[in-house]
């Protein structure tokens, strides 16, 4: 069985919940032109639109995080080789 990449199983789930959310709020943004909206109904949605924000930007962070820790790594694997290569007479 093949070992699981913690990183890129983070990474395809962040992908996975943003996606509905940009939906989401693409629809809530259709809604916030609506000037028929009663003005509570309105400030509702307005919230809601700010909570979605909130939330994608959380998840913006943290795929810059998982971004920083990968390349990170990346490096960190690719040292021995550099240095092999830098320590030759």
């Amino acid at each position: 069985m093949a070992q699981s990449d913690p990183l890129r199983d983070i990474r395809h789930s962040l992908h996975e919940l943003a996606q509905p959310l940009a939906a989401v709020t693409g629809l809530v943004d259709l809604l916030l032109l609506d000037r028929q909206l009663d003005a509570e109904i309105f400030e509702d949605i307005r919230m809601i639109s700010e909570k979605l924000d909130q939330v994608l930007e959380i998840i913006s962070r943290i795929r810059e995080i998982v971004r920083a820790h990968t390349q990170a790594l990346e490096e960190e694997a690719l040292a021995p080789g550099v240095h092999a290569l830098t320590d030759r007479p």
